[in-house]
């Protein structure tokens, strides 16, 4: 059983001790060299039972104070430095596919890599953003006829849906954000969720969890919505 870790201060953001293997800090340069100018890793740890961490190529918010770890431009969150405290970032070849891997004190060892670890020579992106299955596409197809009911535009576009995965027994669990914590509209958007991803994926059940790391922005926004509102 992992340590418990303690509290987490705004300092500890500028404290945090952060090790990339060598084969990690190779992957990880080639995978930014695919991406615009100021582009960084963007590193976090859903919580819950057996807090995991996350990983993806992302731009910058106002939000995000980035440190550089080995000559790599990496992106922490407040409430996901307290999980990732003398974490080490590893990079598995040899793996079926291969990927990343991020293990410490905090975090669980399971072996399993990092969420989101991409093949070798390819950028790490979240669950989310892998390349999708038939299934995931007609979800998403499915959900852009949800609508916030704050912005006018549907959730996808809006990029509230972090992630799709399949159970062993055929169920599907998404992960979604909402724009703000005070959102009112949770329960009515979660239940839409689910019966529009049902009815697309055929799938036995379905379980929105909703998260709040990484906290939504307007960066999250597909190219289309950010030209919607005056962002692009």
């Amino acid at each position: 059983m992992s340590p418990e870790p303690s509290p987490t201060t705004a300092d500890d953001l500028t404290t945090v001790r952060l090790r990339l293997r060598p084969e990690a800090r190779e992957a990880l340069r080639a995978a930014l060299q695919g991406h615009p100018a100021g582009s960084a890793v963007r590193l976090w740890v859903e919580r819950g039972l057996h807090p995991h961490a996350q990983m993806m190529i992302d731009r910058p918010s106002p939000r995000d104070r980035p440190r550089t770890f080995d000559g790599i431009p990496i992106l922490i969150d407040e409430a996901s430095v307290r999980f990732l405290r003398d974490a080490e970032i590893g990079y598995r070849a040899e793996a079926n596919p291969p990927g990343f891997e991020v293990v410490g004190p905090f975090l669980p060892t399971t072996g399993a890599p990092a969420a989101g670890a991409p093949p070798a020579g390819e950028p790490p992106v979240a669950a989310a953003s892998a390349a999708p299955s038939e299934i995931e596409e007609k979800v998403r197809a499915a959900l852009r006829n949800v609508y916030d009911p704050e912005i006018p535009m549907n959730i996808v576009d809006l990029g509230l849906i972090y992630g799709m995965e399949r159970g062993a027994d055929g169920g599907l669990r998404i992960r979604m954000t909402m724009t703000s914590p005070g959102c009112p509209a949770v329960e009515e958007l979660v239940h839409e969720v689910e019966t529009q991803a049902r009815a697309a994926s055929g799938a036995p059940s379905v379980r929105v969890e909703i998260v709040w790391e990484p906290p939504w922005g307007p960066e999250r926004m597909t190219e289309f919505a950010r030209r919607q509102f005056g962002y692009a």
